[in-house]
């Protein structure tokens, strides 16, 4: 129990990232009903080519910004090349959803033709002394940076959704597409803000997470699979419930790993889902809560 306090912030640590994920898919799926299993593949990329900036020398808030923005433009043209013209052609959401997949194989193995398939360090914006706080706590400054990002992030999206017209539209356009079509809103636009949003958070995870594990062309895979799985925990109709999923989804694959064992906590979030879905398929937060 000594090393409660430790396991509980590892948690958090990990749960902020796969809350993060999930936002960015909830963003998308709420605005557009589409599942963009290729998120993973943005917060590699702003990983990916902000290692490389800075092997090059470039200015540290240069490669910050410049990285982010261009994983950010490439989720816009997945939506521009892909979704619109097959959206244009009548197609199903399933075959979008498809669409998407290919973005993402081919996303993941041009990174690592142009790149290289192996992992890099990514630097993160802070010192890396940890800061004790105990005996057996302590934390490293970058997991503070992964703390205040999140609850920004969060914050945020929450004043867009609720404070800004634009915002209310997009709640509108997830409720009822048809109805908010006939009271004016471009769901075309809509669908774009919506990729711009999912991509921003998930490239400025890139900087999250990348300096506490490596960069490389695999890296957005597992955290794109437990960061949907943590929606669904949590509520694919509320910014809480992401939040709420990813946290929960972090702290019981931490504890698992310390407590039991590595070979077993891979399996958690698998487990937690199986057990979502046959007990409450509706994720933790109720439905009223996603329109307040």
């Amino acid at each position: 129990m000594e090393f409660l306090p430790l396991v509980v912030l590892s948690g958090l640590q990990v749960g902020c990232v796969y809350a993060m994920m999930a936002l960015s898919y909830f963003v998308i799926i709420n605005a557009t009903g589409i599942v963009n299993f290729a998120q993973g593949e943005w917060m590699m990329l702003a990983a990916v080519f902000g290692a490389a900036m800075l092997l090059a020398a470039l200015p540290y808030p240069l490669v910050f910004l410049a990285s982010i923005l261009a994983a950010t433009l490439i989720s816009l043209l997945a939506e521009r090349l892909v979704i619109r013209p097959l959206e244009a052609r009548g197609a199903d959401i399933n075959i979008l959803v498809v669409g998407l997949l290919g973005v993402l194989v081919v996303v993941r193995h041009t990174t690592g033709l142009i790149f290289g398939r192996e992992e890099v360090r990514l630097p993160g914006p802070f010192a890396e002394n940890p800061l004790i706080l105990g005996e057996t706590v302590f934390v490293l400054p970058q997991t503070l940076f992964v703390f205040a990002v999140t609850a920004a992030t969060f914050i945020a999206l929450w004043l867009f959704l609720h404070r800004t017209s634009f915002g209310r539209s997009f709640r509108i356009a997830a409720i009822d597409p048809l109805g908010a079509q006939i009271c004016g809103v471009d769901l075309g636009r809509v669908r774009f803000a919506a990729f711009a949003i999912g991509g921003l958070i998930a490239a400025l995870l890139g900087w999250l997470y990348g300096p506490l594990h490596a960069a490389g062309n695999l890296m957005g895979e597992a955290p794109g699979v437990k960061g949907f799985i943590a929606l669904i925990i949590g509520s694919l109709v509320s910014p809480l419930g992401a939040l709420v999923g990813g946290l929960l989804l972090g702290l019981f694959e931490v504890a698992a790993a310390f407590y039991i064992g590595s070979l077993y906590s891979e399996a958690i979030a698998f487990v937690m889902l199986m057990l979502f879905l046959f007990v409450r398929p509706q994720g933790i937060i109720p439905a009223r809560w996603g329109s307040g």
